[in-house]
């Protein structure tokens, strides 16, 4: 079988596992069995570490801090920008110095979408795809001291059902259930459905029992990830026909959504979203992938929406569930987005129901259209429209959280017991007026201020 340099198989071939590089580590150091993990990229990302850590955990692994001498470097990656692929190799190098004979496992999105490239880079012992990721354990078992890089990338699975659900704890206060992997869509500057494959869900029923544990083993917020969770289905189920389905589990918990295609903010999923809000099950709390606030750049960026189902979405979203806290990723710089266009962007997101933005800089990524595209912006010009538009969302933000001062919120105490994330997503400095406060408590608390710094709150119970 041919290995393609630097992408995974083609369609059809089955998990490849190829040698490419004279030694060069020595081997899986002898000491203890102790594993160190590092993730970059999204919330999938972050939830199949942790699973995968589980995985070892149960297989009598000790966990050491990433920066500490392990036995095994477990390395997480992302791929979506070039300044991801340079993160990922930094890591690398980080493992390599923290143990020299340390073994270093990457795998993720890079791995997925550059094998060969990984293979070639000092220190790599193995390079895992996103299909086999959850095999390492066993990968690792049958080659634990590998002469020279092992190479196990296959195609991704293009049927439509993930076998198997995927839950974790974000922390010991928030979970994360994994309802969905994949993205249909192919943005001219994203590589991810290339890494990730087609879209793929979860069944209901398997989703409704992982729900079930989560609740049981204390969890009271349980945060719904996936690459593109709006373009879930399963037997004729979309993501509002997941939830109704998830809502009416027993328990003391609430759902929280990762982000949405502005498109697949339907108006069924609206009254979902303001039907589980209102039984305090469903955060009013979401997040839009727009991208971008004028149609010209969306047209170039691949992306499906136009403007007006952005705004439209936020304006039932507000009417229907008035507290309700909208953010969005922004990205300036797009080519071809000159100054008019930025200033209609800006307008748009001005006048427009959100409450905050992650902006982002354009990103040329190999490998993708958009990096070969003419009108290329220059770093100076993104990074003073990046400015811009962060300043706009801290006074957006701020004007958000100051219509809560004197109010009540519900509050899950975070690890720190000095701070906690309500249910429409304000990170609270907590006052706790005398009462003890323990992680994953749910308190009511009045918010007595709020600053562009920070959003505080005194406890009144628990």
């Amino acid at each position: 079988m041919t290995f393609i340099w630097g992408r995974p198989p083609m369609k059809g071939a089955k998990a490849l596992e190829i040698s490419l590089f004279p030694p060069q580590n020595g081997g899986m150091s002898t000491q203890a069995k102790t594993i160190a993990f590092h993730t970059l990229g999204c919330k999938t990302n972050q939830l199949e570490t942790s699973t995968l850590s589980g995985q070892f955990a149960s297989l009598g692994w000790q966990m050491v801090d990433f920066d500490d001498p392990a036995s095994v470097y477990v390395i997480n990656t992302c791929t979506v920008t070039e300044r991801a692929d340079q993160d990922s190799r930094r890591a690398i190098r980080r493992a390599k110095l923290s143990n020299p004979h340390g073994c270093v496992i990457v795998t993720g999105c890079y791995a997925q979408v550059a094998p060969g490239e990984i293979a070639g880079l000092p220190g790599v012992d193995f390079v895992i795809g996103n299909a086999e990721k959850d095999r390492i354990p066993e990968v690792l078992d049958q080659n634990p001291e590998p002469p020279v890089p092992v190479v196990r990338v296959s195609e991704i699975d293009k049927s439509r059902i993930i076998e198997g659900a995927s839950n974790a704890g974000i922390d010991r206060t928030r979970g994360s259930l994994k309802i969905q992997d994949g993205c249909d869509y192919k943005c001219t500057y994203c590589i991810i459905w290339e890494a990730r494959g087609p879209s793929r869900s979860l069944p209901v029923d398997d989703l409704k029992l992982h729900l079930r544990r989560m609740v049981e083993e204390g969890f009271k917020e349980v945060v719904l990830t996936g690459i593109n969770i709006g373009q879930y289905e399963h037997e004729g189920a979309d993501l509002s026909d997941l939830l109704h389905a998830l809502m009416i589990i027993e328990g003391d918990f609430r759902l929280r959504l990762t982000s949405l295609d502005p498109l697949e903010v339907t108006q069924k999923l609206i009254d979902t979203i303001a039907v589980g809000v209102q039984r305090g099950k469903i955060c009013p709390h979401v997040h839009l992938s727009a991208q971008s606030a004028e149609d010209t750049v969306l047209k170039r960026m691949g992306r499906r929406h136009h403007v007006q189902n952005m705004l439209w979405a936020c304006e039932e979203l507000v009417r229907q569930v008035p507290d309700i806290n909208i953010g969005s990723d922004i990205i300036v710089g797009f080519p071809g987005e000159d100054a008019d266009k930025f200033e209609t962007t800006y307008s748009n997101l001005e006048r427009c129901s959100m409450h905050y933005f992650h902006v982002f800089s354009f990103s040329r990524r190999s490998g993708t259209p958009a990096a070969e595209f003419p009108e290329q912006i220059p770093e100076r010009e993104k990074k003073q429209r990046a400015k811009r538009l962060r300043e706009l969302s801290e006074q957006k933000q701020q004007a958000y959280a100051q219509r809560f001062v004197g109010r009540e919120l519900s509050v899950i105490v975070e690890e720190s017991c000095q701070k906690g994330m309500s249910e429409n997503y304000l990170h609270v400095t907590l006052n706790a007026n005398g009462l003890i406060l323990n992680p994953n408590d749910q308190a009511m608390v009045c918010v007595i201020d709020a600053t562009p710094e920070a959003v505080t709150g005194q406890v009144l119970s628990i």
